[in-house]
């Protein structure tokens, strides 16, 4: 069974500067967007080892640190790099259309 894309706007994709992330919060939805050499990743704005806001915490050398037990994920594939390989930050599928950020919540 697969789920349907459902592309939503978020903002405008130059909110997030490169080398920086940024929360939105869309349909009761929290994502931190993630602008890496200009490319964006979306990820649940929640560290999955005790919900950290991962907004919160720091981005550096693309990698997102947690900001309550500096967890950290890989900021392009969310891949937990310690401890490592144990479990990902929730990816959000993202484009860009007209300067416009989509996410899909679908």
């Amino acid at each position: 069974m697969s789920r349907e894309s459902r592309f939503v706007a978020i903002g405008p994709a130059a909110l997030v500067e490169i080398g920086q992330m940024r929360e939105f919060v869309v349909e009761d939805v929290e994502l931190v967007v993630v602008n890496l050499d200009g490319e964006l990743t979306a990820f649940a704005n929640r560290c999955p080892h005790q919900g950290g806001p991962l907004s919160k915490g720091k981005l550096e050398d693309g990698v997102i640190w947690c900001p309550w037990h500096l967890w950290q994920f890989d900021a392009k594939t969310g891949r937990s790099r310690f401890p490592e390989g144990y479990t990902r930050a929730a990816r959000y599928p993202l484009k860009v259309e007209d300067g416009q950020i989509l996410v899909d919540l679908g």
